[in-house]
């Protein structure tokens, strides 16, 4: 899922001058045309993951309860091996605004994300991706960060060096996350506030590819610094989704 990453001469920090808070634009719809208040994980919305990708994932691992998805991940000691979870819209999207309220987990040493992936006709496609990943070993009492990136195959990725900071610990309490994207750049927000920005002028990366939008929940040894303690459950949850579409000029 990682490609290089493009060194860039600025910090993502540089842009919280430009608009301090992620307000509806005249270019976004205040009516959400995708909305998920996980009552029941929809068949017809959601591929429930049940392969291998960072992790042996399985629907198992994916529940709802009191209207709230709980995603799963366990390093299961006897067979040494990462039990994740993941699921993606079947449905695709582009331009809009994405907003979602979470509460990932606050074990050391797991990945809880929210992004954008093009997988194509046949897994053929661009793999145009925007990322909101929380590493957990970055939680800290009152603080903590979020990594923001932008993949493509084949392209030079952007990503958050160092990663995005939080002036409170995410897994302490629901918040409400997301990014805009338009056909000219993405800014990404956390509670209404723009935290990163990246713009398409001067970039390799250009989203204009239908996507579906993924959460999955993984672990690693290396970035993650996983894995977490042997055995432990740890949950990300997920409140709601929304999506604004874009109405401005489509160029």
């Amino acid at each position: 899922m990682k490609y290089f990453v493009l060194a860039l001469a600025f910090s993502c920090g540089l842009f919280f001058t430009s608009r301090a808070t992620a307000a509806f634009g005249p270019d976004i719809d205040p009516k959400p045309v995708f909305e998920e208040n996980f009552d029941k994980i929809d068949s017809t919305v959601w591929e429930v993951a049940g392969w291998v990708e960072e992790s042996k994932t399985s629907p198992a691992r994916c529940t709802v309860s009191n209207g709230m998805l709980n995603m799963i991940f366990k390093y299961d000691s006897a067979s040494k091996s990462n039990l994740g979870s993941a699921l993606q819209t079947r449905q695709t999207f582009l331009y809009g605004r994405w907003e979602y309220r979470a509460k990932p987990s606050d074990v050391k040493g797991v990945l809880n994300s929210f992004y954008t992936i093009d997988w194509g006709d046949k897994g053929k496609g661009t793999r145009q991706e925007i990322d909101i990943e929380f590493l957990t070993f970055q939680f800290g009492k009152g603080s903590g960060r979020v990594h923001c990136a932008v993949h493509a195959a084949g392209k030079k990725s952007f990503d958050t060096h160092p990663d995005a900071p939080l002036s409170f610990n995410p897994s302490e309490d629901f918040h409400i996350y997301g990014f805009e994207v338009t056909p000219e750049k993405i800014e990404w927000f956390a509670d209404k506030k723009v935290i990163c920005s990246y713009t398409y002028s001067g970039n390799d990366i250009k989203i204009d590819a239908p996507y579906m939008l993924k959460m999955n929940f993984w672990s690693n040894k290396n970035w993650i610094k996983g894995p977490p303690p042997g055995d432990v459950e740890c949950v990300y949850q997920i409140d709601w989704i929304k999506f604004y579409p874009y109405i401005g000029n489509k160029k």
